[in-house]
């Protein structure tokens, strides 16, 4: 690491078999096994909401927002509550793994062959450990929350 290079510090976590993170300082907390109530006519990305401590929180269906298909499992799932702009939302996480810090210069850009939707929620991607790990772009999801 180069002197004095700044540090990301994330809060990693596994969805559809792959590896993410997003940066701790914009997570509020994580919360296990909640009930998600659906709502009727909510777009594809709103999987629902959840009461957290007397708090309404939207949860937000990562991979709908990316285009892809997955099935979660409300009794094995996470919630990584983030803090909004305008109001609560959450991501669902199929487990939380780790706080992981990364130099900044190990930061890569996001792949230019994802297609537009997945593109935009992705910030940067980086190797740690030999694996993957895919940096959620969380300005666009707060973006995505307060609309």
């Amino acid at each position: 690491m180069k002197e004095g290079g700044s540090i990301k510090q994330l809060l990693s976590f596994t969805l559809a078999g792959e590896l993410y993170g997003i940066a701790l300082e914009g997570c509020k907390e994580v919360d296990h096994n909640k009930t998600i109530l659906k709502v009727p006519h909510s777009p594809e990305h709103v999987l629902g909401i959840v009461n957290l401590r007397g708090d309404v929180v939207t949860i937000l269906n990562l991979m709908a927002l990316f285009g892809r298909d997955w099935k979660f499992s409300e009794n094995k799932s996470s919630l990584i509550r983030l803090k909004g702009k305008k109001e609560s939302f959450a991501i669902l996480a199929d487990s939380i793994s780790d706080i992981v810090e990364i130099p900044e210069e190990n930061l890569e850009p996001c792949p230019s062959h994802l297609n537009e939707k997945e593109s935009k929620f992705i910030d940067h991607i980086s190797i740690i450990k030999n694996e993957t790990i895919i940096i959620v772009n969380q300005q666009e999801l707060l973006r995505i929350a307060d609309e």
